[in-house]
Parts: C-alpha cells; sequence; structure tokens
C-alpha cells in the first residue's frame, strides 16, 4: 500500500471513531432517536469501509451505500462477509435522517456499537 492510501486509511479511521464515539454516547433511547443513533454508526462503518478500501491501494466512489462499499472490498481481494449486516445501515444515511415521523422498533444499541468497533479494529490491523 502506498503513503497515499496509508494516510487516506488512517484519516478516515479517525474520523470513524469519532462517530463511533457519538454513537456510543446515544445510548439513552429516552434522549436519543434511533435515526440520531443509526447515523452515527452508518456514518462510522462507511468511513471504516472506505478506509479499508483504501488498505487495499484503492480509490473509493463517494457514497452513502454499504452494500457497494462491502462489495468493492470483496471485488478489490479481501473477504467481508463477517460484516455484511451493516449493509442495512445504509437507510440512516440516505431516508431515515429525513423521516420525521419514524416508526421503528428499538435495536440494541450496545450489540450494534461493538460490532462496529470490531470492524474499526478489523480495518485498523490492516494498517500494522
Amino acid at each position: 500500500m502506498g503513503d497515499d492510501f496509508r494516510h487516506e486509511a488512517t484519516r478516515m479511521l479517525r474520523i470513524a471513531r469519532r462517530d463511533l464515539k457519538a454513537a456510543m454516547g446515544m445510548l439513552d433511547a429516552s434522549t436519543f432517536d434511533i435515526a440520531h443513533w443509526g447515523y452515527q454508526v452508518q456514518q462510522a462503518v462507511e468511513k471504516s469501509l472506505k478506509a479499508w478500501i483504501s488498505t487495499l491501494g484503492h480509490d473509493y466512489p463517494f457514497t452513502h451505500d454499504l452494500a457497494l462499499l462491502l462489495r468493492l472490498v470483496g471485488d478489490f481481494g479481501d473477504d467481508p462477509s463477517p460484516y455484511r449486516a451493516f449493509e442495512q445501515f445504509s437507510v440512516f444515511a440516505t431516508q431515515l435522517r429525513y423521516d420525521d415521523e419514524l416508526q421503528m422498533p428499538e435495536i440494541d444499541r450496545v450489540a450494534w456499537n461493538e460490532r462496529c468497533a470490531a470492524l474499526l479494529d478489523h480495518v485498523e490491523q490492516k494498517l500494522a
């Protein structure tokens, strides 16, 4: 991996950690709407996947589509299958943040935050 890709991956992971930190602070459903929490998780995952693509020596597209980013990780030679469940979070960046009458069941925020942290750790190991 070239220095430019390493720098970009490091930069994106730093921002992803900031997004995840925000999501981790939004565990109280009575204070933080699920749309706001989900958006922070989506952003952390998006930036992690873009960092992952950078570690593989490729440029990433400007998109919120997590399924596309996961597919690109696979196309570029790595296995994103353990993280496919995050595909469902794309909707938080594209639709749900604009929904003023959001009707969604509660999601286990702690578990998803932990899964997101595991993704960040996985990508960070690729820089080691």
